[in-house]
């Protein structure tokens, strides 16, 4: 719960320079921890993507949610 609260923090961008690095720091120690930084991470790009310059291109968003989706099987089954 708590990593999952420093997650949410760091990408609210709540953390101050020292605890920025101190966070990354653990990220960077702890395969579980990244990979969740990772995803959420991926998650709030793809948010990003889908902003409101996208809202009338629902094919284009769809066909690169298609691409993204299919590059993060890629990576996984690597």
């Amino acid at each position: 719960m708590r990593n999952e609260n420093n997650l949410n923090r760091y990408f609210a961008d709540e953390f101050n320079s020292e605890e920025k690095i101190e966070f990354l720091m653990m990220v960077e120690n702890n395969e579980e921890l990244k990979e969740e930084f990772i995803k959420k991470q991926n998650f709030l790009v793809l948010i990003d993507w889908v902003s409101s310059e996208y809202e009338n291109k629902q094919e284009y968003v769809q066909q690169k949610l298609r691409e993204f989706m299919y590059k993060m099987n890629e990576t996984k089954n690597k």
